[in-house]
């Protein structure tokens, strides 16, 4: 039986928070950090990424920093059994699931569920947990299933990204991108946006766009010799785009440059 004594679902702290308990809070904590954080594990600093998880055990020393702002869902609980061996996830690990907003909702639920009166309470927090415990343990298996072939080809995609971003001026149409790396689109588009959270468009386009301010800040080049430069074969294609991200046009730019007003504006998507 699972028994819940605290948790928050999406727990702002103030930036650079600290939270220091060497001799471990006395129960089990799970903690998804939202915001990147610095954690220290047997005297070895870590560094996570959005959305690391980790499971402390009782009495394990707890040591973790935000690096700047400070976001996090939390359960603080006591177990007969020990989750992490029950279901076969790391303990006292920072491990990754593939799906950080399901865990999410799950402790929103368990929040929810925990700050009611209803009937059962506790049994029905027992099953939530649980069953996000179930999730997340499948979750890495089927990971560890695909490691190896991901790994292949999270390197191909990124061989590629980096030929298509250093050379921004070339035609990189769907297919040509699809070509290099011997997939269908569909397939193309759902691994791009699983390794860069983005899509080969915006990366192109955002490259493009900060290689056009520089070569603008050249006051002899023409403003269709750096959108050529850039990969626009369209003046008109080139100055929309350059207006949609820094809201004015390449001429605009180049003439704000010179009257010293400085025409940066920040990038919006």
């Amino acid at each position: 039986m699972i028994t819940l004594h605290f948790c928050e679902y999406n727990r702002f702290n103030q930036d650079y928070d600290t939270i220091c308990r060497p001799g471990g809070s006395g129960d089990y904590l799970f903690l998804l950090l939202k915001t990147p954080m610095k954690i220290y594990l047997q005297e070895e600093l870590i560094i996570t990424k959005e959305n690391a998880c980790i499971l402390f055990t009782p009495q394990t020393p707890q040591h973790y920093q935000a690096v700047k702002r400070f976001c996090n869902s939390y359960l603080h609980f006591s177990s007969d059994l020990n989750p992490a061996r029950q279901y076969g996830f790391p303990e006292n690990k920072i491990f990754y699931p593939s799906h950080p907003g399901e865990t999410d909702s799950f402790i929103r639920s368990i929040q929810l569920e925990y700050f009611s009166l209803a009937e059962f309470r506790e049994e029905y927090i027992n099953c939530l947990i649980s069953q996000m415990f179930i999730s997340l343990s499948r979750d890495l298996l089927h990971c560890a299933d695909q490691k190896e072939d991901g790994e292949n080809l999270y390197q191909l995609f990124q061989n590629l990204r980096l030929k298509m971003l250093s050379n921004c001026q070339e035609d990189w149409s769907i297919e040509r991108l699809c070509q290099e790396i011997n997939l269908e689109k569909s397939q193309f588009y759902v691994y791009y946006h699983h390794f860069f959270s983005t899509t080969p468009k915006n990366d192109l386009l955002h490259v493009r766009m900060e290689k056009a301010k520089n070569l603008l800040s050249n006051e002899a080049l023409q403003v269709q010799e750096a959108a050529r430069l850039c990969g626009f074969s369209s003046l008109q294609h080139f100055t929309r785009y350059f207006r949609k991200y820094f809201g004015c046009s390449p001429r605009e730019y180049g003439q704000a440059r010179k009257e010293g007003l400085g025409a940066d504006r920040e990038v919006f998507y």
